[in-house]
């Protein structure tokens, strides 16, 4: 809780309270602590077979990672018709829809309709430009879906980008260089996991990338409630378990 030192005196309703009475604030509901598998890490000739498995497993939701080959040369998953796809399997399931793509405004309209629940949206692929981020995630809106800013871990905080971040619901900051999984952790992307907790404190802030029980509890000490895996959940013995264990880091 938040303590305040209020003046009693000229305060509406506070006039029996003696000078300098310490008053408790309730501190502010705490986000949601939420793991999503990137089932990009999974079977890919078995994906809805995958993303069942996870959510059964106690999954929040699940991760998809769309590369169009061009952003990210060489990288090259699947679109909106997969996405379509696992909706119609898994009708109440929360997909989270990263996209590392150019022009990705463009896919917006085609990811609502296939029922993507969230998209993520690299500030790098939106020409750093506040202006452009902004309206992408209005559009976002008026499609009915939540949308976040993804931030690659070369890209600095300034001005722009917290800017532009307050028009998103949340904000995914890459643990790795997006592009290819089994990547490690880098820990120097902590400090902005920080700093974007301490200018957006009500805000869903995710990780993703080289993401185990380990770097998930550095994560959340930074400030995040959020954290996608790939090989920490795909490739456990026990998913169930793996899932557990990540949420207990968080």
């Amino acid at each position: 809780a938040l303590l305040f030192c209020l003046a009693a005196l000229g305060r509406p309703g506070l006039g029996s309270l003696p000078w300098g009475a310490m008053v408790v604030a309730p501190a502010p509901p705490a986000l949601p602590v939420r793991v999503g598998p990137s089932v990009l890490a999974g079977d890919l000739a078995m994906l809805a077979t995958e993303t069942r498995r996870a959510l059964r497993a106690g999954a929040d939701f699940v991760h998809l990672d769309v590369f169009d080959g061009n952003w990210i040369k060489g990288a090259f998953t699947f679109g909106p018709m997969v996405v379509k796809a696992l909706r119609r399997h898994e009708p109440k399931a929360y997909l989270d829809v990263h996209l590392c793509v150019t022009q990705p405004a463009q896919y917006l309209e085609e990811l609502a309709k296939a029922g993507a629940s969230r998209v993520l949206l690299h500030f790098e692929a939106l020409n750093k430009s506040v202006p452009v981020a902004k309206a992408a995630a209005q559009l976002a809106h008026q499609l009915g879906m939540e949308v976040g800013l993804a931030l690659a871990p070369q890209t600095h905080l300034d001005s722009d980008v917290l800017q532009a971040a307050e028009t998103f619901d949340a904000v995914l900051a890459m643990t790795v260089t997006p592009g290819f999984g089994g990547q490690a952790f880098m820990h120097e992307v902590l400090p902005k996991v920080h700093q974007l907790r301490e200018a957006f404190p009500h805000k869903s802030l995710e990780v993703d990338g080289g993401i185990t029980v380990r770097t998930a509890a550095l994560a959340a000490a930074a400030g995040a409630n959020e954290a996608v895996a790939g090989t920490a959940v795909f490739g456990a013995k026990d998913v169930r378990r793996a899932i557990r264990d990540l949420r207990k880091s968080l």
